[in-house]
């Protein structure tokens, strides 16, 4: 054999190791697990919210067994609910009125009508309204928002929506305030420059945006009393009062009142019984892994699973939880 032949058969060779080694490696990154095969879209929020990172560790999850699963980062509730009502995603996370309002086809989701494919997979943890100004902004109370400048969320967001209530519920609208649809992190920059005065989130705590934020300012969480809140909640019911506990983010020195409101797992009717079973089983038999993901994840129980449920559970979901001995 000459040399050019040789060279030839030396990388036909290199080839087909590779090529073995290839699929080795593929083989073992699709485990044989309970979802494999099945393609498992994710959707999270914003990157500096809390559903992205447990987005992350729940497709990571998914994909040992088996699942060719995925994470994307959306502007959130609204978007994410809409999308999952397409059949576009299998998998979405939310705050629980912007569901309530998806599958009722109300307020912002009027034009496009009610969102009737969504399932409820289960109930996480606690999203607390806050509204944050800088310690000398004059903003005291939420009629001191008045004339200023407020991140109020990314459009359509689930904070965007409740923003919007809560300044109903103070006699307010958008017309009184000078709204910037920025998303969490775009409202902390724009008050770090000076460009924003108030910014509001809707999140877990803590938020790693405030927290940032608090590292080189003085922040105030501005309080929302909670006869505001039983207020709201009869046109709301996923609202209740609760509060922002004393020390979350530093300078802070008591606890604020505010308004809470459960997040949950969403899926669609789409998603067969057994697939959305596993996805529920997975979440539950890994939820250190979950928790571990951020400090507002360690509220998720599954003695909770069944709160205050903004459409219907999914059939597969109820199966596991049927299991579990936890019922609605």
């Amino acid at each position: 054999m000459n040399n050019k032949k040789w060279l030839v058969a030396c990388l036909m060779s290199l080839v087909l190791i590779l090529a073995a080694c290839g699929g080795d490696g593929e083989k073992e990154s699709a485990s044989d697990g309970p979802l494999k095969g099945e393609f498992i879209t994710i959707l999270t929020g914003g990157s500096s919210g809390i559903y992205f990172p447990l987005g992350g560790t729940l497709s990571k999850i998914y994909s040992d067994l088996g699942a060719r699963a995925n994470s994307q980062s959306t502007s959130a509730s609204a978007a994410n609910l809409t999308t999952l009502n397409q059949g576009k995603a299998e998998v979405a996370f939310t705050m629980g009125d912007t569901a309530a309002d998806a599958y009722e086809g109300i307020d912002s989701f009027e034009e496009q009508g009610k969102q009737e494919n969504i399932r409820t997979i289960a109930s996480l943890y606690t999203n607390y309204f806050q509204i944050v100004a800088l310690e000398g902004s004059g903003i005291e109370t939420v009629a001191d928002l008045k004339g200023h400048s407020v991140a109020v969320g990314a459009p359509a967001s689930g904070t965007e929506i409740a923003a919007q209530r809560v300044l109903e519920a103070y006699g307010m609208s958008y017309d009184d305030i000078k709204p910037d649809f920025l998303s969490f992190s775009e409202g902390v920059e724009g008050m770090k420059n000076g460009n924003v005065d108030a910014v509001v989130m809707s999140s877990g705590l803590p938020n790693a945006g405030i927290l940032e934020l608090a590292t080189s300012k003085k922040v105030k969480i501005v309080a929302i009393e909670e006869d505001k809140v039983l207020e709201m909640q009869k046109d709301y019911p996923t609202f209740f009062p609760t509060f922002v506990p004393k020390e979350t983010y530093k300078g802070m020195t008591e606890d604020v009142p505010t308004l809470g409101v459960n997040n949950y797992l969403m899926t669609h009717d789409g998603v067969s019984e057994d697939v959305v079973y596993e996805m529920t089983k997975a979440f539950y038999e890994n939820i250190e892994a979950i928790q571990d993901s951020h400090n507002a994840a360690k509220d998720i129980s599954i003695d909770r699973a069944l709160e205050s449920l903004p459409a219907p559970l999914h059939p597969g979901a109820k199966k596991y939880f049927d299991e579990q001995g936890i019922s609605e």
